[in-house]
């Protein structure tokens, strides 16, 4: 009998070892989207929060608006149900006691600050009893919602079903994410 020395990998072998490298990276490819996903719904809804608070925080600042001088609040208004942005906005008034305010964004953009968009794929998907404003004012850190509720919730959505929630209270809380 003679000794065969065979070197070297059959057709079998690589196969298996390619099918199993096959398989690894697609579950990896996958994975990583889904995250990419997770991940701009977190920074969105963390925007979200941080922006509320930005509002809050140039009421309580008497921070000015372009050349109108210091407005009687500044709130953030949502376009709705799926969409992706918001705006932050000074609440002006005609007179100086801020007696005939609104508390709602002016509807031309006449008091529009800022807007902000979400990451791509993110939308919302809720607001708490069709949430349109939400206005601080100051010097009390009192906050009015539109229309009129004791707290208010926006629920944030991503492409895979992800979602994130901010609550917001009248005393002017506003959870993270």
């Amino acid at each position: 009998m003679s000794k065969q020395n065979n070197k070297g990998f059959t057709l079998v072998e690589m196969l298996v070892v390619l099918s199993i490298i096959v398989i690894i990276t697609g579950i990896v490819i996958f994975n990583v989207g889904t995250e990419q996903q997770n991940s701009a719904l977190l920074r969105s809804a963390q925007n979200l929060s941080l922006n509320l608070r930005r509002a809050q925080s140039f009421a309580l600042s008497s921070k000015t608006y372009k050349t109108v001088g210091v407005p009687c609040g500044w709130g953030v208004h949502f376009n709705g149900i799926g969409s992706t942005s918001y705006v932050i906005f000074a609440d002006l008034a005609s007179f100086a006691d801020c007696s005939d305010r609104d508390f709602i964004r002016a509807g031309d953009g006449s008091e529009d600050f800022e807007t902000t968009n979400f990451d791509a794929g993110v939308n919302i998907s809720s607001l708490s009893s069709n949430l349109s404003d939400v206005v601080f004012t100051p010097p009390d850190p009192t906050v009015k919602f539109i229309p009129d509720q004791t707290s208010a919730s926006v629920i944030m959505i991503n492409k895979n079903g992800a979602t994130r929630t901010i609550n917001i209270n009248k005393t002017g809380f506003i959870s993270s994410p």
